[in-house]
């Protein structure tokens, strides 16, 4: 049972959180917290001089600097510094006392400070401008491995968005692609287990093996076969590579993913480790229910069975209006100051009203408020809308494939 007290407790510490993620985590707040400093200072040595004392607050100059240097550029840490020390030396011309001995000290912490804090924002300047750096690299990387999507296919709408990650780590291996068929269209979303060139070689290999397989196989385990095949042929590499390391990261080498087909009204999905996709309807958001398979690379006893369909599920619930979305596990993974994952669930329906070519960009949006702005792992999206037209195409062809049937 609820009591008033526990709920003002929740209260508390939702106003708290939101106050710490959302005013401390700003630019404008350290920049003006070390002149609010200087100006109380200020008003302290004034409001005593008018009363005929020397306050002697100048010691509390010292943090100025170190606070400007926490968010503020090298130029900025240097105007409160030259604030700081014009005012401590305005403060400190008195005859030779114990409390002038202790001015003068204090102003040797300002000075000290200060030059510590101009080093420390130059680093962390130059740290900041690597990290973008890298993320433009990783983003580039990426998006080299990965095809545009079309926006609109017979009877469907898409769209699909990668983000790096920010941060320093290496090169991920999110994939996701689109094949459109005369008859049908199939999708792949997958994550590289690692970082790195192995990950982006790995990426390449599957991306390869679902173009090419997904042209031509009849059914969509068999796509599956071929990909896990691809990263088999990635793992044998790197098992011959050089350093010790190599055979232990080989047989560690693996990808999740999930792989759709649409044909009509009728999903078929081959689930491999990965987040399951989720339908959006006018009644809410829910995970297909998939009969999960282990990772690509991890079912070398289950290779020659690729050709029969053991791991495919079916659904027919697909109706026009409905959406499919995509993600990798950088999106439901995401997790904020406290420590809580991201309710990625909550999110799509109140991005119920979003259209599909935005959809992929506002979750990212939402997840980056979430994580205060900072991507821990790569994420992809991809939304998928059905559309009436997709139904008749989809009737059309079971009503060939019937008829063809009854012909033989």
């Amino acid at each position: 049972m609820r009591t008033p007290r526990a709920g003002l407790a929740r209260a508390s510490a939702r106003l708290w959180e939101s106050l710490w993620e959302g005013l401390w985590g700003r630019l404008w707040v350290w920049l003006l917290l070390p002149w609010l400093l200087v100006l109380a200072v200020a008003v302290i040595e004034v409001t005593g001089g008018l009363h005929g004392r020397v306050a002697h607050a100048g010691s509390l100059l010292t943090p100025a600097p170190a606070l400007a240097a926490v968010r503020g550029r090298p130029r900025d840490v240097l105007a409160v510094s030259a604030a700081a020390l014009a005012l401590g030396l305005a403060t400190s011309f008195e005859p030779v006392t114990a409390e002038t001995d202790t001015s003068a000290t204090a102003l040797v912490a300002l000075v000290v400070v200060s030059a510590a804090g101009l080093v420390a924002a130059a680093v962390r300047r130059r740290r900041e401008g690597q990290l973008v750096r890298i993320r433009q690299v990783a983003e580039a990387a990426q998006l080299a491995l990965l095809s545009p999507v079309p926006r609109r296919t017979d009877g469907l709408r898409l769209a699909a968005r990668y983000s790096a990650a920010e941060s320093d780590t290496l090169i991920g291996g999110d994939l996701y692609e689109v094949v459109v068929r005369p008859d049908r269209t199939r999708l792949i979303i997958g994550d590289v287990r690692g970082k790195g060139l192995p990950a982006i070689r790995t990426a390449a290999a599957v991306l390869g093996a679902f173009r090419e397989a997904a042209q031509y196989e009849p059914a969509l385990t068999t796509v599956a076969g071929r990909c896990s095949r691809a990263v088999e042929r990635c793992a044998r590499e790197a098992a011959g590579g050089a350093g010790p390391d190599a055979a232990a990261e080989a047989e560690e080498l693996f990808v999740t993913a999930a792989l759709v087909e649409i044909e009509g009204g009728r999903l078929r999905v081959v689930d491999l480790g990965h987040p399951p996709p989720l339908l959006l309807t006018a009644g809410g958001c829910e995970p297909l229910a998939v009969d999960p398979l282990p990772p690509l690379g991890l079912v070398h006893g289950f290779t020659a069975g690729w050709d029969d369909e053991r791991g495919l599920t079916v659904h027919t619930r697909w109706r026009p209006g409905d959406r499919l979305l995509l993600h990798t596990d950088g999106i439901d993974e995401a997790r904020d100051g406290r420590g809580r994952f991201f309710p990625l669930a909550e999110t799509l329906r109140e991005l119920r009203g979003v259209p599909t070519e935005r959809l992929p960009d506002e979750l990212l949006d939402a997840v980056a408020r979430h994580t205060g702005g900072r991507l821990r792992d790569d994420a992809a999206v991809v939304a998928v809308e059905f559309s009436a037209a997709g139904e008749a195409a989809g009737e059309a062809v079971g009503e060939a494939v019937t008829g063809a049937e009854e012909g033989r």
